[in-house]
């Protein structure tokens, strides 16, 4: 289960994926893992993909190292990476599946006509090598 830590945090991930549309946008998914993961920060990465941007992200090498010291310098840790599906379902597809990595969460956001539908997280199953969903959890409490 991945969770968010206050409402404002989900918000700033939706708020990227709307500013973004109509193309795909990534970033990092930042926090703590205790029963569950906590997000705790968002950390927008520019997607360098120029050729389908509307349908692919290729994030920048360079936003990730700032994420993952900027998780490090919090006492945090990468979760995992959130992205958009502008105009499409919040399914994980084959291309997200061959580029996911074990133990990540890939929150994916469906944006149809630049506002929020829904969202979805998904982990690779290590031993299938297939996508499983992952409840996401926005119940906010004071004591995650």
């Amino acid at each position: 289960m991945i969770k968010f830590i206050d409402q404002v945090t989900c918000d700033q991930m939706i708020e990227i994926g709307i500013k973004g549309y109509p193309f795909e946008i990534c970033g990092l998914l930042i926090g703590t893992v205790k029963e569950y993961k906590v997000v705790e920060k968002i950390f927008e990465c520019k997607n360098l993909n120029k050729l389908k941007p509307e349908t692919r992200y290729e994030m920048d090498g360079k936003d990730y190292i700032n994420g993952e010291q900027l998780a490090a310098k919090n006492h945090m840790q990468v979760l995992g990476i959130f992205h958009s599906h502008p105009d499409h379902p919040d399914m994980a597809s084959e291309t997200d599946r061959q580029a996911a990595w074990p133990e990540f969460s890939y929150v994916i956001m469906s944006i149809q006509n630049q506002k929020f539908f829904s969202m979805k997280s998904w982990v690779l199953n290590e031993k299938t090598m297939q996508f499983q969903e992952e409840k996401i959890d926005i119940t906010l409490t004071e004591n995650v």
